[in-house]
């Protein structure tokens, strides 16, 4: 596949530099989507830009004012369905992005339905980030049908999948020492039927939470090792599926294990999101059960967990994906700032409005004093583009957001970043 950069230098504000950025990382991977605006999801009109393409891109830390730090190379990825469509292996130095639809070609304008239309979708793209100034495309493996979201092991031995192709809902590939799949383990005994729109790995490495859109219920897995190797030889339902809220999204554990939060997205009932705390029963003697959740903005698709597990950043996306002369549309995206205790009770500490389309990533840095967050497009007339925005986080009895004088432009469709430690 050839490789093309975009010169991202160009997309700079002229303040970026005027202020250090704060955010403790090596670098940020982040992938962008160019074959629809935002507002395609409600009229379906694509506003595709000729010639641009479907980005990988790698920001190397601390930026320096050459630009060499920033690179892109043509990475099929799309922004439907979840927000988990990348994962970062810090062991292996790899990136893997799920191709959840294919590519476009530059004379589609418009289509009906874009969930229904985009071409089908079915692999995953590895890409070599060792050097993160310089990314490198290795090559695809296959998945079922429209793959929806990833998630890699703790250790970076295993990675799991989920799609909407029968029989494929729900996979474990196991990794070899160079991060290529060599093994499927397939799906648990048991597992109920339908959609899987989530996975999310426990940090203990042996248990493996999913979502069930169709029934809207959370449930978990537990891998089964061989002695002598470690290796999961099955895996098996641990426990009833519980039952959360009108619309559960893309969820997380906490970096202890303890618990497992999901938002609630609310979606088609025009009202303001939640999320919730999910205590998962590990041993099998228990059933599973909700300990708290918050109220937060509407459309809340993704959220950060700071390192040490007691601040949560929710991004809302509100209405801000309508086209522009729709009297619904939201001008302003948010962030919802909550504490988590150690007995796992969430409460929203304040929201904070901020100029974004569609924001559907949230990532904290290393030392969890600081926020990344994605945003698709923003508000303005001629050229387009996704951003990066950054924030502080105050924390203590009454944490805050800062937003940091520094807004890093990628291509239009910014959708899902990632750091790199």
């Amino acid at each position: 596949m050839k490789k093309i950069f975009v010169p991202l230098f160009l997309f700079f504000s002229i303040t970026s530099f005027s202020q250090n950025l704060e955010f403790d990382a090596k670098g940020i991977v982040a992938i962008s989507d160019a074959d629809m605006a935002a507002s395609a999801f409600v009229n379906g009109k694509l506003f595709k830009e000729r010639g641009v393409k479907d980005a990988f891109t790698s920001i190397k830390l601390p930026l320096e004012k050459s630009y060499d730090e920033v690179k892109s190379v043509t990475v099929s990825n799309s922004v439907i369905n979840g927000t988990k469509t990348m994962a970062v292996s810090s062991i292996h130095h790899l990136a893997y992005v799920v191709d959840t639809r294919g590519m476009l070609a530059d004379n589609v304008t418009e289509l009906k339905n874009v969930n229904e239309e985009l071409p089908a979708g079915g692999f995953i793209t590895v890409i070599d980030i060792a050097d993160i100034a310089h990314p490198k495309i290795l090559y695809k493996f296959p998945t079922g049908q429209n793959p929806i979201g990833i998630d890699i092991s703790p250790k970076g031995e295993y990675i799991v999948l989920c799609s909407e192709e029968e029989g494929k809902e729900l996979q474990v590939l196991e990794l070899d020492p160079n991060g290529k799949p060599i093994r499927i383990i397939s799906k648990p005994h048991g597992l109920p039927s339908g959609k899987i729109s989530d996975v999310s790995w426990h940090p203990n490495d042996n248990y493996i939470a999913f979502t069930l859109e169709d029934s809207k219920e959370v449930g978990l897995i537990k891998t089964h090792r061989d002695g002598p190797t470690n290796k999961i030889i099955r895996l098996e339902m641990q426990g009833k599926p519980l039952k959360v809220g009108a619309f559960p999204g893309n969820g997380q554990f906490t970096p202890d294990g303890k618990f497992y939060l999901v938002p609630d997205l609310k979606r088609g009932l025009s009202e303001d999101g939640e999320i919730f705390t999910i205590k998962f029963n590990l041993d099998g003697n228990s059933e599973h059960f909700l300990i708290s959740k918050a109220k937060v903005g509407e459309n809340p698709e993704s959220f950060g967990i700071s390192p040490d597990g007691s601040t949560v950043v929710v991004a809302n996306i509100r209405k801000t994906f309508y086209p522009w002369d729709n009297a619904i549309l939201t001008r302003k995206a948010s962030l919802s700032l909550l504490k988590l205790t150690p007995d796992g009770n969430l409460s929203n500490q304040g929201d904070y409005e901020f100029d974004g389309i569609l924001p559907k990533s949230v990532v904290f840095d290393t030392s969890g004093n600081n926020i990344a967050v994605a945003a698709y497009d923003h508000f303005n007339y001629g050229k387009h583009f996704g951003s990066i925005e950054f924030w502080k986080v105050k924390h203590g009895n009454k944490p805050s957001l800062q937003k940091q004088d520094f807004r890093l432009f990628l291509s239009r469709g910014c959708h899902t970043i990632r750091i790199i430690k």
